[in-house]
């Protein structure tokens, strides 16, 4: 995980810190704070905090608090957006199985015959990879991107047993590339989640010293 520099501890002049309990300057110095603050004008966070307008815990609590709800949801997306790559990646495996299935039978590994690729059930299973290479997966190639050619042309395209192993073989790389990116993906979640819980075991411990304060 990157090295975050501490924000939140090098605007905060030795007078301030020194003003500061040993278990705010703890949290100063965390490393999820660190994060939570990068966000925030250094001159505004230290102005609250010289004011005397907020209790520094109480400061923290907040930002903290609203550090995690920008987290969560950064997390729902990266969640949806992986759940949607991955279903994407499924279907087109699925349907381009059963396009091999639907051609394989009029072709012959030991000769030249071609077969219209999208003949009979085939037109309708191009149509829905066109439709999520094109939608889910945000590529304006569609088919092209297994096919080498347009949707209207890929239909129409004579194949032989070669070419749909070369094709096949084409849309194995395909969804590979597509899940090298959703491996990335699913790591940024997974450390969003670190993230999150790390800002919320902050938070128990800012609001536990906020009553242990007010009980003292």
């Amino acid at each position: 995980m990157t090295t975050i520099s501490p924000v939140m501890s090098t605007f905060l002049d030795t007078d301030d810190r020194a003003s500061l309990d040993s278990a705010t300057r703890r949290l100063l110095d965390s490393e999820v704070v660190k994060r939570a603050t990068t966000g925030h004008q250094s001159n505004q966070i230290r102005s609250l905090f010289s004011s005397g307008t907020k209790d520094p815990l109480s400061l923290i609590d907040d930002i903290l608090s609203k550090y995690t709800s920008d987290q969560t949801l950064r997390a729902d997306q990266a969640a949806n957006e992986i759940e949607k790559k991955a279903n994407a990646i499924a279907e087109i495996n699925r349907l381009w199985g059963l396009i091999m299935q639907d051609n394989l039978p009029n072709t012959n590994p030991t000769n030249n015959d071609k077969t219209p690729l999208g003949d009979g059930a085939s037109a309708s299973y191009l149509d829905q990879i066109q439709a999520i290479i094109a939608n889910d997966l945000n590529d304006s190639r569609g088919i092209a991107a297994i096919t080498g050619k347009n949707l209207a042309d890929s239909k129409t395209h004579r194949v032989s047993y070669n070419d749909l192993q070369a094709m096949n073989a084409t849309m194995t790389a395909f969804c590979d590339t597509i899940q090298v990116d959703l491996d990335t993906e699913q790591q940024l979640f997974k450390n969003i989640m670190t993230d999150i819980s790390s800002a919320q075991e902050e938070i128990r411990d800012i609001r536990r010293a906020i009553v242990a304060m007010a009980k003292g």
